[in-house]
């Protein structure tokens, strides 16, 4: 000690502390501990000491003295947890002086003065003990009991705590460490006063093995007396006795005496002996406190046990025993001297706590540092229909790989992480046997190297968020498909696909009542001869009658129905189904139908689905209404646009055609039209247009522009003076955009000539050929040019196919008004089926090119544009059918004009009009050469010039004069006088042809008329 005390920074005060233990050879571990404690609390200046001392169990240190402090507060520092965060705990694990503010966590003290449980952490952020209980995690799985109330103690704070902190010094034998020494000091002591903390710690030390003590640690401290040992005794019920190992006899004092009595043996009579007293031991415990007693007997190390005795009613007691051997001169043992006391009210408590554990409704599971389950409640054990019990020993999601993947193992990571603060997971799998969907909240939380994990059972909660959200998900569907529906047919198609599933029903009828009698608009899940039913004389009307309700009705069962509705339990009974929800189907004050949604067999309505029912009825309602009003607005604008529309197409020369016209969604009409007018000669024009918009501004300037195309198309003008023309009119039409092609087609040589304005230009299929866009300038819309729109020229073989549109037939494609997937179309569709030679099966052939294209187009309620399109097979008028001749522009070509077209007309079988004929053929001549040149003259070479004269038969009883001169001079009918000798030729010819009129060439005019039977 001399090296102790004699250090240079000790004071003779410290020094005189320091010599004090020198002294202390002889006395048991808690009387040298409270004597260091006395010193050093007197040394630092504190108010309170306490030493603790590794306990019994692995992992904690057991409080062995207090000094200055009151049990409520003492208790506070009872078994620790040498993993916390306290200043003792701090010293042991890091081997040094260490200073702290935190303090363990308050305790509620129980009926025998001991700790009953913890809370999760102290007012410093420190840990509870785990070894409050007898099982692992016990003392926290039930939850924290309340703190000591510090109400008695008016120098704490509200957490019980004193102020300051406290200052801890690890004692250590062999350089291990034992336990701690610490001071609760007003403020962090100074280097120098740590320093001598730390000496007296070391001089501790050195007495421990010399120190009387029990094998398993010292005495509790608060069995040391506060006043007189025999007081503290009789206050805690403690006894001591004396076991004379030579004789066997057993000397116990008056408390002893009473606790004897719990073991069934009469104070008054028995006989003290040892074996008397072991035979009262429980059988179970007998071998585990001989164990004991030879050990320490081998040893010379005391011992403590606890075990149970009975008494003569087989009641059972616990006591707890400590006792050290002693010895004789030689070192041989020679009694035995300890001490006893009743602890079955402790043992009580801990009994009752591992049976609440076991029996508490939510499965609880306590697994070890490797992840393992170490325990199991009877709840755990039941979950799988018993399975739970494989459990143990076993890691969870290993041995059920349901469990992978579910974040278990990182749950238990944060709760080691966080010792005593809970951490939550979730768990979801399907339970066997059954299937059903299992969900839990796992709590776990880490106590003493521990995890424990309590399950609490969320499945009723989360299926019910699941339905709640499938609702949801369902009614949104349902309204999203609702917005989307646009007719009667879609709204029905809505309910079926979305409300019938929602509310898990078979059966549904609408009926509509706006009109004049209901109208039966569905019925789905019943059958076919149940809708007949529901069709027949006087059931619509009964139907209605009972359905006009201002509020759902819900059958239940037919006997309900039948309560009050009996004239419709015959039709109910028929079709088959056990119980009804109608649905009025009310907008504003307007009734426009009902809906009655039905199931197989009978049903009881929650509030719940009544609500949501009641909901839905509103939500169809507005539906329907809406549904009307589009039919109806979708009616009046089909008239309209039919009345606009051209029609059935009319027939033309070596021209067939079909045309599909098709309506955007929306109640307005749009601008989109087409039309193929004759021409003179045996020509078609063919035109199509786009109005851009909706509405009837649209559709009046698109009726403006066509009837426009068809009082310019009658002057004979060639396509681009036509276009023109068609300018002058859009250009009053603003600010509304227009499109347009006209597409001039002569059969008698093949030429096309076409032009465009601001219009996509027309696909063209060749026989044998791939559908390719025609190369054509696209030209200003309407309105817009400032000059006239590119006319090219096409000269196309007999058996093309041309293919006109508008913008709306592209809607939908890959890339959108991308004509490329309409030229693939086509080009397959000619490829498997050719335009037929047989002219009389070509109208056919373009209907189903028509529908074939039309039919990639999307749906009506889903097209934002108006769809035209137009198709054209060519052909050509037969050469036999055409005669044609050059003739010198001089009078006398009239006479031979007449010869060469009596020639041609009888070889026509044309005789009957061969008068009329020639009549006409001389005067179209003769007018040529009085009034206009020849084609090709030249006046400086002295070249006349020629005309020439065609005559085509383009029908079986007509047949067409054309006469072309070198001349653009418009011809008219003259009205001579009587005695005027010319002037009379065209005059002639209006009076006895059909149709007469002039249409310019390139190089001049052509003069034409029409003669026919």
């Amino acid at each position: 000690m001399a090296a102790v005390h004699g250090a240079p920074d000790d004071g003779p005060a410290d020094a005189v502390r320091l010599r004090l233990l020198e002294a202390a050879d002889g006395l048991n571990e808690a009387d040298l501990l409270r004597l260091a404690l006395q010193q050093a609390v007197s040394a630092l200046g504190g108010y309170g000491g306490l030493a603790h001392l590794r306990g019994p169990e692995d992992g904690t240190m057991r409080l062995a003295a207090v000094n200055g402090l009151p049990a409520p507060l003492a208790r506070r520092w009872d078994n620790l947890p040498t993993t916390g965060f306290t200043a003792p705990c701090g010293a042991v694990k890091d081997l040094r002086v260490t200073w702290d503010l935190r303090w363990p966590a308050a305790a509620a003290a129980g009926a025998d003065g001991t700790a009953a449980g913890r809370d999760g952490a102290g007012a410093g952020g420190d840990q509870a003990s785990a070894a409050d209980a007898a099982v692992p995690g016990a003392g926290w799985i039930a939850g924290p009991p309340p703190p000591v109330q510090p109400s008695a103690w008016a120098v704490t704070d509200t957490d019980g705590r004193l102020p300051g902190g406290v200052v801890a010094a690890p004692l250590l034998l062999n350089g291990e460490p034992v336990g701690a020494l610490s001071v609760l000091t007003g403020a962090a002591p100074d280097s120098g006063r740590q320093r001598f903390l730390a000496r007296l710690a070391g001089a501790v030390s050195s007495q421990l093995p010399r120190s009387r003590a029990w094998r398993s640690g010292t005495s509790p401290w608060w069995q040391e007396p506060m006043g007189t040992k025999e007081q503290a005794m009789q206050q805690v019920s403690v006894g001591t006795w004396t076991w004379d190992l030579d004789s066997g006899r057993l000397d116990v004092d008056e408390v002893t005496e009473g606790l004897a009595t719990a073991a069934g043996l009469d104070p008054a009579t028995w006989d003290h002996r040892i074996e008397t007293w072991m035979e009262r031991i429980h059988p179970d415990d007998r071998p585990g406190v001989q164990e004991s007693i030879e050990a320490s007997l081998s040893t010379g190390q005391p011992y403590a046990v606890e075990h149970r005795v009975l008494d003569g009613d087989g009641r059972i007691s616990w006591l707890e025993l400590r006792a050290a051997p002693e010895r004789d001169d030689t070192g041989r043992p020679v009694r035995m001297v300890g001490t006893t006391w009743n602890v079955t009210a402790r043992r009580s408590k801990l009994a009752w706590l591992v049976g609440l554990l076991e029996m508490h409704p939510d499965p609880i599971h306590v697994l070890s540092a490797d992840d393992r389950v170490e325990w199991a409640n009877h709840a755990a054990r039941a979950l799988g229909g018993g399975a739970g019990a494989e459990m143990i020993g076993e890691v969870p999601w290993v041995k059920q790989p349901k469990l992978a993947g579910q974040g278990m193992p990182e749950m238990l990571t944060r709760a080691r992480a966080a010792p005593g603060a809970a951490v939550t997971s979730e768990l979801t799998y399907y339970e066997e046997p059954g299937g059903r969907l299992a969900s839990w909240t796992v709590r776990a939380v880490e106590v003493g190297g521990f995890v424990a994990t309590q399950m609490a059972d969320i499945s009723e909660q989360k299926a019910a968020e699941r339905a709640e959200a499938e609702r949801s998900r369902r009614m949104t569907e349902l309204n999203q498909a609702l917005i989307r529906a646009v007719g009667t047919p879609d709204v029905v198609a809505a309910i079926i696909e979305h409300v019938l599933p929602l509310v898990s029903a078979e059966g549904l009828i609408v009926q509509d009542v706006t009109g004049p009698a209901p109208r039966l608009v569905a019925a789905t899940g019943y059958a076919a001869e149940f809708r007949a039913e529901l069709e027949a004389p006087g059931w619509p009307q009964r139907l209605a009658t009972a359905a006009d309700t201002a509020t759902p009705r819900f059958f239940s069962s037919i006997a309900e129905l039948d309560a009050l509705w009996p004239r419709l339990t015959p039709l109910a009974r028929y079709g088959g189904k056990g119980a009804w929800a109608v649905l009025p189907l009310i907008v504003g004050d307007h009734r426009v139908g009902s809906c009655i949604i039905s199931w197989p067999g009978p049903r009881d309505f929650t509030e719940q689905e009544k609500t949501l029912l009641g909901t839905v009825g509103v939500i169809i309602a507005q539906a329907l209404g809406k549904a009307k009003l589009y039919e109806e607005a979708r009616r009046r604008a089909e008239r309209l646009q039919n009345e606009l529309l051209p029609g059935e197409l009319p027939d033309t020369v070596a021209v067939d055609s079909a045309s599909r016209y098709r309506l955007a969604a929306g109640e307005e009409v749009g601008g989109d039209w087409y039309d193929t007018i004759p021409m003179p000669g045996g020509r078609t024009l063919a035109v199509i247009g786009d109005v851009k918009g909706h509405g009837l501004e649209q559709a009046i300037a698109m009726g403006i522009i066509r009837h426009a195309v068809l009082t310019v198309a009658a002057l004979d003008l060639p396509v681009d003076e036509i276009m023109a023309h068609l300018n002058d009119v859009a250009g009053r039409l603003e600010p509304l955009t227009a499109t347009s092609l006209l597409l001039l087609y002569d059969p008698t040589t093949g030429c096309c000539r076409i032009a465009g304005a601001g219009h996509p230009p027309p696909i063209v299929v060749r026989p044998g050929g791939k559908a390719q866009e025609v190369d054509l300038p696209v030209g200003q819309p309407l309105g817009q040019a400032q000059v006239p729109a590119p006319v090219t020229e096409h000269v196309l073989p007999e058996g093309s196919v041309l293919v006109l549109y508008s913008d709306g037939l592209l809607e939908g494609a890959e890339r959108d008004r991308d004509p490329a997937p309409l030229a693939d179309l086509l080009t397959r569709y000619s490829a498997t089926a050719p335009l037929p030679s047989d002219v009389g099966r070509r109208e056919a052939w373009l209907d189903t090119l028509c529908d074939t294209i039309t039919g990639q187009l999307p749906p009506d309620p889903h097209r934002k544009d108006d769809a035209v399109l137009l198709a054209l097979a060519l052909g050509r008028v037969p050469d036999d059918r055409i005669a044609s001749w050059d003739l010198p522009c001089a009078p006398e070509s009239a006479r031979r004009g007449r010869v060469l077209a009596a020639e041609r007309l009888t070889a026509w079988d044309l005789g009957d009009l061969k008068d009329t004929a020639t009549l006409v053929v001389s005067e179209l001549i003769g007018n040529a050469v009085r009034h206009a040149v020849g084609i090709g003259r030249d006046v400086a070479d002295g070249v006349e010039g020629l005309l020439r004269l065609r005559l085509l038969r383009l029908t079986d009883d007509s047949v067409t004069c054309e006469v072309y001169d070198g001349s653009q001079a418009t011809p008219r009918v003259r009205h001579p006088l009587l005695d005027d000798e010319f002037g009379r030729g065209l005059q002639l010819v209006a009076v006895t042809a059909k149709r007469w009129g002039t249409r310019y060439t390139e190089g001049g005019k052509c003069i034409w008329a029409r003669v026919a039977l």
